[in-house]
């Protein structure tokens, strides 16, 4: 019997598909506006965990051979780092005021794992890793908030760099509207007082027992906008940037890199196809009770997972928007890439 194999190129998006699609977007815009504790606590139980693995094995496919081994190693121990200091604030070994500024600081030294190459990839390298340490000590805690808001947008950089120069200007166009057109008009306030005059939204739906909407709006909105009008705007807005990124990470990336990239290779074995997602449905579900158990304990725990995935995008992002676009290679040439990248960082 015939299997499907998610590393097949695809055929092009039927209209069907793509009027699907915007169908299936402008639902889940209208179910944030009208219940966005209930859509940011159910998206982020369910696919938390699995677009994390998702992103690290599209990080790992597309450019885990060019990085060189050194690099490689570098960006490993920094991230370890930064995971044992959020675990340290986590646990209450470190106070916040001294836990936050430590993270960015090691952060910034990430960013500079991306200086290598040419004279563009260490310029914009050191600028962010020096802008990192900058806000750091200016205020650590505003820096993080807005770090959250933009991490939500990292796959248009991905994209931008996945995609031939040209279909480049149609993905980027469709994946704009997704990633910012929308989510700036929820942040309006439009579409709520649109909703609200109709006699709909503003549900306090909160099916995990997560708390107040009140309790999770730092987590997208800056501390000095809590009090405003249209802070719970800015909220939902944030949340349906936080779907189009799952639902990139998930199946938009690794779908088109099947596609343009049939045979890209990772450093880590990961497993193919089926097998990846249903191993992958196999640990949303566990992390899914969990969050059912205790959304506030459970969300901490997997706070240290995603501060891996989330940081390790800026280095990634210096790389893949100052690097020539990598050539489609196969893996008897990938081995040879790989080789000659760990010789050139000897």
């Amino acid at each position: 019997m015939a299997t499907l194999d998610m590393n097949r190129p695809l055929p092009a998006l039927t209209a069907a598909g793509a009027i699907a699609a915007i169908l299936a977007t402008l639902a889940a815009t209208t179910l944030s506006v009208i219940a966005p504790l209930a859509v940011y606590s159910l998206t982020l139980a369910a696919f938390g965990l699995p677009h994390v693995l998702s992103e690290l094995r599209y990080v790992d496919r597309r450019f885990g051979r060019t990085l060189g081994l050194k690099t490689v190693i570098a960006m490993a121990a920094l991230l370890a780092a930064i995971v044992a200091a959020r675990a340290a604030g986590l646990f209450h070994l470190l106070r916040p005021e001294t836990e936050a500024p430590l993270e960015l600081g090691l952060v910034a030294c990430l960013a500079l794992t991306a200086a290598r190459g040419g004279l563009a990839a260490k310029a914009v390298a050191i600028c962010v890793g020096l802008a990192i340490g900058l806000l750091a000590m200016v205020d650590p805690f505003e820096t993080t908030i807005g770090f959250a808001i933009l991490h939500n947008l990292t796959p248009l950089g991905f994209l931008w760099q996945l995609a031939p120069r040209r279909h480049r200007a149609v993905v980027m166009g469709w994946a704009s509207a997704a990633f910012i057109g929308l989510p700036l008009l929820v942040a309006s306030g439009a579409p709520r007082r649109l909703l609200a005059a109709a006699g709909v939204g503003g549900s306090p739906l909160d099916p995990l027992a997560a708390g107040p909407v009140a309790w999770h709006l730092p987590v997208y909105v800056p501390y000095h906008l809590l009090s405003s009008a249209n802070a719970i705007d800015l909220f939902t807005g944030s949340v349906v940037a936080q779907q189009a990124h799952y639902a990139a990470v998930i199946v938009v990336l690794p779908l088109l890199l099947s596609r343009w990239s049939p045979g890209a290779r990772g450093l880590v074995a990961w497993p193919r196809g089926l097998v990846f997602y249903g191993l992958a449905a196999l640990a949303a579900a566990a992390a899914f009770s969990g969050f059912a158990v205790s959304f506030v304990g459970a969300r901490a725990l997997y706070s240290l997972l995603a501060a891996i995935h989330a940081w390790i995008e800026i280095p990634i992002l210096i790389v893949a928007l100052t690097a020539p676009q990598p050539v489609n290679k196969s893996p008897a040439a990938n081995e040879a890439l790989l080789a000659t990248s760990e010789s050139s960082m000897a």
